[in-house]
This record gives structure tokens, sequence and C-alpha cells, in this order.
């Protein structure tokens, strides 16, 4: 997409503000929680797509995290050395693919991609090399560190140079994530293979596992989802400036059309939305039926209860960890992970002429809000002689969370928006215009409740926050089907009800979270705000904040 027909859609979109609201009824009658499935996306190489059985649909294993290479399990215990470098890879059937990687050796083994895992408390100690001919980085999404070690675009490594991050694990359990941050070129990092899953264990996350009977890596599985635009070579293809990067091919765990064999029982699946810009409405299919599953967790760890659900949206960046019963479902029938059908609410619909420009970078690739298959769950006798427990193992309360104590404490506003060229806004601040200096700055050990409005005329955006976790407080003028999900008097769905780092906003909707901005590091501490909608990012919606102990305390914005 060239750049005047990104400005000539954004345009389009702010002059859909006044449609938005007409269009009401027209939201309703989408929003309705259909189970209908698109069709799949057309192959790369242009095949005309099977109608055979099922079990055709989704012929290759899920690569479970192993010893080596893609997504190796690694646990860290000491200092330790990655290269981002590039290498082809047989992900596809057919000619290998070129892929972007965090390449490594640990006991004589090539790891690709790992999964890292660590313990609470411990020291990690990484060197990354850049063997990449541009600046590239690792920032390591959800963790509480110091600006120098947080891997954002303000620290780039630059072609043939390494930098060491180091610093103490002091998060909470849960399935965080790392990947390439560089500014201005995120989305190609990511959208090219520069991303991967990170483990925080800690004691209380160690005592559900022994309850529940779940072994990782056999019934306690990471699933990393994201998509990719596949040509005919099999290559993966990004054009930069381009909006909204979907893809025709859809990856779990570098996997491509997936199934699973899974045993009656329960299952714990840690997710993440590793995708540039698709957000997902994920749920779980057995004869066209959805099946209930417990969503246990989010970005920053266990919730304090479990809550029974049948689906949620995903944004780009946000995790969720739940718990699935296949008990009820006999042996050989089958269990689709999905996205569900939902109103995309990227105000195009009516975009006319413009439709066809939208999904011209994109071929093959399943539109947003349609319906999308992910994998395939393939029930098999359990012929284990280990004991897993059932669904009525889980824990009525899996944790206790920090109290929410928000009495007096002052309020900083921020409006998502777009301008008349359209550039997507922070606070009327957009990076590319305005630079990398702080936009504002906060007080060592203040607590803000951050108020957060999104435009009517713009599209759902996964706000994260670096350096800091957060709560949700309320959500407000939120779309019907968000409404439909709440489960407080505030507007909260149980994936607001932990703790996160990113949280969707959606078009028209307020969003108030509070912040604790406690820590250890002195000095003044740079961090940033944005959209992990990739191509928002790199087009300019972020900003930097400053954490230092002489900011004036804020009394209201």
């Amino acid at each position: 997409m060239s750049s005047e027909i990104h400005k000539s859609r954004r345009r389009v979109l702010l002059g859909l503000g006044a449609i938005a609201v007409a269009g009401g009824a027209w939201w309703l009658r989408r929003s309705e929680r259909s189970v209908a499935k698109a069709p799949a996306a057309i192959p790369a190489t242009g095949a005309t797509p099977t109608t055979n059985a099922v079990a055709e649909h989704f012929p290759t294993p899920l690569r479970v995290p192993g010893t080596d290479g893609l997504l190796a399990d690694l646990p860290l215990t000491g200092p330790w050395e990655l290269r981002a470098t590039v290498a082809e890879f047989p992900i596809f059937a057919g000619r290998p693919t070129a892929l972007w990687h965090y390449a490594g050796s640990h006991d004589g083994r090539a790891v690709v991609n790992p999964l890292l895992r660590l313990r609470q408390g411990q020291s990690f100690d990484l060197t990354l090399k850049n063997e990449l001919a541009e600046d590239t980085t690792a920032h390591w999404h959800g963790l509480a560190v110091d600006e120098a070690n947080d891997g954002s675009g303000l620290h780039p490594i630059a072609p043939g140079a390494q930098r060491r991050y180091h610093f103490t694990v002091t998060d909470r359990a849960g399935l965080y994530w790392y990947h390439a941050h560089p500014h201005g070129t995120t989305g190609k990092q990511i959208q090219r293979g520069l991303a991967s899953l990170l483990l925080v264990e800690d004691e209380e996350e160690l005592r559900l596992r022994t309850r529940l009977g779940l072994d990782w890596g056999t019934r306690d599985l990471p699933l990393l989802l994201a998509d990719k635009q596949v040509d005919a070579n099999n290559a993966i293809v990004y054009k930069d400036g381009a909006d909204d990067w979907i893809g025709n091919r859809v990856l779990v765990n570098w996997t491509p059309e997936p199934h699973h064999d899974a045993v009656p029982g329960i299952y714990r699946l840690r997710l993440l939305n590793g995708c540039n810009a698709r957000l997902w409405r994920l749920g779980f299919l057995h004869r066209g039926t959805q099946l209930p599953f417990l969503l246990i967790g989010t970005d920053g760890g266990l919730l304090e209860k479990p809550w029974r659900i049948d689906d949620l949206f995903l944004g780009p960046a946000q995790r969720i960890d739940l718990i699935v019963d296949f008990s009820a479902v006999p042996v050989g029938e089958r269990v689709l992970l999905t996205s569900l059908d939902y109103v995309a609410m990227e105000n195009e619909d009516d975009a006319g002429p413009l439709q066809r420009h939208l999904m011209a970078d994109h071929p093959g690739a399943v539109p947003m809000g349609a319906a999308q298959d992910i994998m395939e769950f393939r029930i098999v006798p359990d012929r284990s002689t280990r004991r897993a427990f059932g669904i009525a193992a889980v824990p009525q309360r899996l944790c206790a969370l920090p109290e929410l104590q928000t009495d007096g404490l002052p309020t900083r506003r921020f409006r998502l928006a777009l301008d008349a060229e359209g550039r997507w806004l922070i606070n009327q601040w957009n990076m590319h215009l305005n630079g990398h200096e702080a936009m504002f700055r906060v007080r060592r050990g203040a607590r803000e409740i951050w108020e957060i409005h999104n435009a009517l005329a713009s599209m759902p955006h996964p706000l994260h926050v670096h350096g800091f976790q957060f709560r949700v407080l309320s959500r407000s003028i939120s779309p019907p089907d968000i409404r439909a999900r709440a489960v407080t008097a505030t507007g909260l769905s149980p994936h607001d009800l932990g703790m996160l780092d990113t949280v969707l906003i959606w078009p028209g909707e307020t969003v108030r979270i509070v912040l604790d901005f406690s820590q250890p590091f002195r000095g003044t501490q740079r961090y940033m705000l944005h959209c992990h909608n990739l191509e928002h990012e790199d087009m300019g919606m972020m900003v930097t904040f400053a954490v230092d102990d002489d900011a004036p305390l804020l009394r209201e914005s």
C-alpha cells in the first residue's frame, strides 16, 4: 500500500466517525456470537483448498518445545549468548523459508528462537550479537527492568555490534515474550521471525502445576500464534509502509496447519498473540458447538480465581493462560481452536473502492474479523500411567493479587486519534514528528490512574506499557459485544481482572488503568507507551515517558 493510499484510507476513517454512530444496529446484528467458519486461507502455492475430511485440513504435528531447533526449551542458569541472524528452515512443504531469528547453542545443540525458562529472583545475563544488516534489539516484553535492559529502540544494536542484558527477574510467574524493537522496523523484524517466548516460574506456579498433575511440555503447553504473509516460494514477505499487516498462513509454534494428539482430560494452554496486527476472538469448537474453558491467567500471571467462558478477544502481544477439558470428547473426534467471527470495527466496510487496496498487500489472507480455524486437537486414547487430575482439581482461589487502592490518586488522560494526514497519535503526539524525548515524567514511587480514550473513527488499539504492569479499573462507552462480556459493574471482562502490560481499547471506548511506579532503579529511566499493532507503532503511535525522583507529582491532567 503506497503512502498516498495509506493517507486516503485514514481520511476515509475520519469521515466514517458519523457513519459509525448510525451503524449501531448493524453492529448489533454482526456482534452475535456466531460460530460460522470462513473458508481457509488460500495456500501460498495457489492450489485449490482441499474439501476432504477434517483430518487433512491440519496435516502437520504441532511443534512442541524440545531440546534443540526452533522453539527449543531452554532453562537459563547462567550467562549466555544469542545472535540475531538469518538462515533457512523447512517451515512449509517445499522450499525452505528464510527466517530472521535468535540463534544460539546449548550443550552442543543448536537452538533457534528458544523458549527461555527463568525462575523469579534469578539473575538474567544474556549477550545479543547483531549479525543483521540493520539495527535490532531484544525487548523483554512484560518484564520490570531498567531502561538500559528494556531493549527498546532507545538503545539499538548496530550491525556487527553486541549488547549485554543483565538484570534480576522480579516478575510473577507467567508467559512473557521477547522480540525485536528497533524504531521504525519492529513490524518487519517480528514478521520475519525475531520473536519468541519467555516463561517465568515461581513457587506459587509450581505448586499449581503439581496440584493439577499436568507436566510441562505434555499437557501444559505454550502456543505462539502468528500469521505470516507467505508467497509462492515459501518466503515471508513484508512491505515497508503498509498498514495493519495480516498474513495468509497461520503458524502455531512455527507449525503451519497443526494438529496435536490429546487424551481425554484437562490441558493447560498458554497462548501468545504474536501477530503484527491480527486480533483473534478465540474459542474451541467440538461438532460446531463452543466448548467452554477456564481462564486462569493473563499477561502477568494467575488471576485470583478461574473464570468459565466461551471465548475471548486476544489482541497483538496479549497472553492468556487457560484450562480446557477434553474429558467429554469421544476418542477419535476433534476439537478446533478457532477465531470466531466478530466485527473488526476498523470502519472500513463502507470504504467502497478502497476495499480493494486494503487486501491488495495480503493475497489469500482471511480479512480481519472473519472466522478462521487455527489448529486441531485430535482426541486419542490415554495410554499413560502418569496420573493427571480432572477439572475439579482446579482450585477456586488461584492467588492473591494486590488490593486496588485508588482513592485520591491523580488521573493522567490520553486520547488515541487520527490526524488529517492519516497519522496515529497519542495526545496529538507522533514519534516521527515529535522525536524520542519524554512526553511526560512520572515521580518514582508514585501511583497514577491513566484514562485512555480511543476516538470513534479509529481501530482497536492494543496499548502496551514498557517496564510496568497494571490493573484495569473500568471500561465505558464500550461496543455491545464488549459490554456483553462484562462481569463487574465497571464493565470489566474476566480478561481485565489480572495483571496486564497490554490492554485492548476499542473505537469510542474509554479505559482506566492504575499503575504503580515504584522501582529500585536510580536516575532517569525512559520507557515506551505505544500501540502494539506493529504497523501503528512503526508509523509513530508511540511516546516516551520518563520515571525519576525529581518529576513533579501529578495533580490532574
